[in-house]
């Protein structure tokens, strides 16, 4: 996705009339920044950031990617917990909102 593509979705969400709209064009927008396919049926921030590295790394299996991606760095950070807080960054500054650590 490039940098057109990305403000152009955004603005898209920022125009949306109603939630449901705005949900469907969020998750076409996360979709199409983890490089995924449009009938991705996962839901889970924590499934498609696995699927999406699973899809450029086809030759591992499930297990050893699994472990390979909850192995911590000197943060105590997961790659997938960096990458879940790096698209959520994004997404708040390209809507030019907060959203708690709660929500």
């Amino acid at each position: 996705m490039n940098e057109t593509e990305r403000e152009k979705q955004l603005n898209l969400m920022k125009n949306a009339n109603n939630i449901e709209s705005f949900c469907g064009l969020l998750r076409e927008y996360i979709l199409l920044r983890l490089g995924l396919p449009p009938q991705t049926r996962e839901n889970g921030i924590y499934f498609l950031v696995l699927y999406s590295v699973r899809i450029k790394m086809p030759n591992e299996d499930v297990a050893t990617l699994e472990s390979r991606l909850a192995t911590v760095d000197c943060h105590q950070t997961s790659f997938i917990v960096s990458k879940k807080t790096l698209l959520m960054m994004e997404i708040e500054r390209g809507l030019s909102v907060h959203i708690t650590p709660d929500e």
